[in-house]
Formats: C-alpha cells, structure tokens, sequence
C-alpha cells in the first residue's frame, strides 16, 4: 500500500514512517527542502518536494496512494505568540491542507482515507470535564485553529476518500516537550506548571503511530478521533510520576505568573488542559500497549 505524508520529517512523521515501513507500507514524504530531508528519513522513503504554496504537482505513479496523511504546520512551542506568529500557526495549517484537499477533489490524488492532525487544543480549557470527539469546540486560539484545521479538511467531496481528523494529546518520546519537561527534574528544580491541577491527555508515539495505521487499515473509523491514552493525568502528578521515574524530585512548581510573563500568551497551552477520554478508540477495542503514564515513561527512560 502506498501512503503519503506531509509533515513526514517532524518527530511523529518519523516514527510514523519507521512503523508503515516495518509494515511492508510504501512511503512517500512531502517536503519543502529535498536535499536536507533525505538524511533525516529511514532508508527506502521516496520524497516529493513541494513549496507549500504551489498547487501540488504528484508523479503519475502516485495516482495509486491510498492514504494521505497530513501532519504538516508550523511549531506551536519555541516562541511568544505574537500577532504574525499567530498568523502563521493558522495559515500554515489551513494552506497545506486546502492544497491536498484540493488535489483530491480535483482527481489529482485519490486515497482512500486522508489522516488529517488536529489536537486536543480543539476543545478548548473544560477544567475537570471529561469531553469526547462528541464535545464542540472551544473559543481561545488554539481551539480556532483546530476548528479551522478540520473544517478544511472535511471539504473532501467525494465518496471515496475517508476523512479522519486525529485530535491529538501530548505526545511522550524520546524527542519532543517530554524532554523540555524532563530537563528541570533532572538539574533538580523541576515541578508541576501552575496550579498543578490542569489535566494533560497524553499518549506514548508507538501508540499515536498505532492508531494512525488502524486508522488506515479499518474503514469503520471516521470523522474526528481523539489521539490519546485512555487515562490522563493531572499536571501534578504527571511531574511526580516523572520524577519517580527519572528518580528525581518534583517539588518546585512554576508560578502561573511568571509563565505569563515569560510566555506571553503561549502560557495558556501549559496552564489550561483538556480531560479527553479516546471513546471512539475504546468504540472498537483498540489494543494499546501503555495505558498508564508510569509504564510508557518507563518505557521511554529506560
């Protein structure tokens, strides 16, 4: 089976790439700069150079791909969320995506089933709620792009092409924010942001990357799907469970005041959280290999 992946290069790209390939998946991986892609990918991926801003020109041998994914969009973390990085965040997201969903409805690409990233950012801060795909969406930032993100994707308009969108959660591995996260712990200063009470729906890569091949493998999932674990964590105790596992102490916490000072408005993804329960996951019985913080961060600190 032939799949395309935009966004292939970022850290779950990669992963993704490794288990499609281990798979017997023929992988194809869009990107804006060819030469210094082909050093960062696994041996045997092909790869299409693309300038994100052109309409997508695919060889004629791609006519056969039947799964699109897209991961592509500019980096939510690293910066303060000035008015033009905003701008960027939204339109980076939405112009690939109008540009892939364009080439499908044109007949220039004719997948089966096109994987659209979302996050759990969509739903917006819900406090203790527990929310599932069901829940509409919130009205901060990061729940606008979301929504914009997945209403793009869904202007799919044949019957052929399955349009999922995965909402996904913090994604733990040895790359990624779980590193940031694990940094302070490790020079002994480390602790829960904030008040500590916020919830993180979180999920281990060899899971993210598992329920993208279901995904592509079983017709019956479409629509949104929550790309998470099934039980998540309080910021606390997320940071306490972390400690005890890299065997250092977790008993400073990071002011909520001096995030937003030192943050901006970015502060907000690390003091508010989502309770997202994976139902339509749990729906068919989908088998995960960590369902609890302490195994999967075992798992990756091992």
């Amino acid at each position: 089976m032939k799949v395309l992946i935009f966004g292939g290069t970022g850290f779950i790209g990669r992963n993704l790439t490794k288990e499609l390939l281990e798979k017997g998946y023929e992988v194809w991986v869009v990107t804006r700069n060819k030469q210094s892609t082909t050093s960062r990918l696994e041996e045997g991926v092909q790869i299409i150079q693309w300038d994100n801003y052109s309409p997508l020109a695919i060889p004629q041998n791609l006519k056969e791909v039947e799964a699109v994914i897209n991961l592509a969009g500019q980096s939510i973390g690293g910066r303060r969320w000035t008015k033009a990085v905003k701008e960027e965040i939204m339109a980076s997201r939405v112009r690939t995506t109008k540009a892939i969903v364009t080439a499908i409805n044109e007949g220039t690409l004719q997948p089966k089933v096109l994987i659209n990233a979302s996050a759990v950012g969509y739903y917006g801060p819900r406090g203790d709620e527990k929310v599932t795909e069901s829940d509409g969406a919130g009205r901060d930032f990061l729940a606008q792009v979301c929504e914009a993100w997945e209403k793009e994707a869904y202007k799919v308009s044949n019957h052929f092409t399955r349009v999922v969108t995965i909402r996904i959660g913090l994604v733990l591995g040895k790359e990624g924010a779980l590193n940031l996260m694990a940094l302070p712990l490790k020079l002994f200063v480390g602790g829960p942001l904030g008040r500590g009470t916020q919830w993180l729906s979180w999920i281990h890569v060899q899971d993210l990357v598992g329920i993208m091949r279901y995904i592509i493998e079983n017709q019956e999932l479409t629509g949104p799907v929550n790309g998470v674990a099934p039980n998540p964590v309080q910021m606390r105790d997320f940071m306490k469970i972390l400690g005890k596992v890299l065997h250092r102490p977790s008993w400073f916490p990071v002011p909520e005041f001096l995030l937003k000072i030192v943050l901006g408005q970015m502060s907000e993804m690390l003091l508010h959280g989502q309770r997202v329960v994976p139902s339509q996951m749990l729906k068919v019985a989908y088998k995960y290999k960590f369902v609890n913080l302490e195994g999967a961060l075992e798992n990756i600190f091992k």
